[in-house]
């Protein structure tokens, strides 16, 4: 969620984003096929035009926001394990403008070691949930994580409409190699992804009832999916740390990351802005 303070420009066409918040309600349910050389699924339905427009002088509504995520429990099972991260945001500004597709800015990050399940057991530092996302410890009791390995972002190269939501290319950057692999120690892995981005709608609010509406609030949800095989040596199986230099397992680690087999390979994420 995004607001943004009235000015005479935003009153000049708050009658057309009116009209497009008739047009676009709710959530769009995303379905599954197949287009040409894309393995991941396209939005359906039929293109809606509209004029909504958002730029970098509003502000991320974090309070009104969340990144999920969901893999199966073990690849072998429909039992779903779930998290969250606590920090994430967008840099440089997302910028949304349907006229005007290139326009558009969307360069999104999280924080890994804000891994969060709700379970102790598994959110500490040194537990199953952040090792098996990439994270680097830098000392023996795995309580000070690299600030190299703590961030995942995603940087849009392209965006183009599909049905009524958007579909949107870009790099995903997860994990670093080790030397082993052949890639120079701590060289980021970029892969591309593809994101289904829909916009909910634009709505003025009444923001200190004051009975005045002074404050616009847009909503988007955007989807991707990756694989962990992907970014992690999936013979890994310990996290590495630098005061484990003669440990086979870490010194044969590709990457810094363990392929736990208590997640499975793809993990789903969901990101209500």
């Amino acid at each position: 969620m995004f607001h943004s303070l009235n000015n005479k420009k935003m009153k000049n066409y708050r009658k057309a984003l009116i009209a497009f918040a008739l047009l676009v309600t709710g959530g769009v349910l995303l379905s599954q096929c197949k287009k040409g050389d894309d393995s991941v699924t396209p939005i359906t339905g039929t293109p809606v035009y509209g004029t909504m427009a958002q730029d970098t002088s509003w502000t991320l509504d974090q309070v009104h926001c969340n990144v999920n995520w969901e893999s199966p429990y073990y690849d072998f099972s429909n039992t779903m394990l779930t998290g969250r991260f606590n920090q994430f945001n967008f840099s440089p500004k997302f910028a949304f403008d349907e006229t005007d597709l290139s326009k558009m800015s969307i360069h999104f990050w999280v924080q890994l070691s804000t891994f969060n399940t709700g379970q102790p057991g598994r959110d500490g530092f040194g537990k199953c949930g952040p090792t098996y996302l990439g994270n680097m410890y830098l000392d023996s009791l795995k309580t000070q994580i690299d600030p190299l390995s703590d961030t995942a972002k995603f940087d849009a190269t392209s965006v183009v409409r599909s049905g009524t939501g958007y579909v949107v290319k870009g790099n995903f950057t997860f994990n670093r190699y080790r030397a082993p692999s052949g890639h120079p120690d701590g060289t980021p892995i970029v892969k591309e992804v593809t994101v289904y981005l829909t916009a909910s709608g634009t709505k003025d609010f009444d923001s200190n009832n004051d009975g005045t509406n002074d404050k616009y609030r847009s909503g988007y949800i955007a989807t991707f999916s990756f694989l962990r095989s992907d970014f992690i040596d999936n013979a890994s199986t310990k996290a590495w740390w630098q005061y484990a230099p003669t440990d086979p397992f870490t010194l044969n680690n590709k990457t810094y990351g363990v392929y736990s087999l208590s997640v499975g390979d793809q993990m789903d994420l969901t990101m209500n802005m």
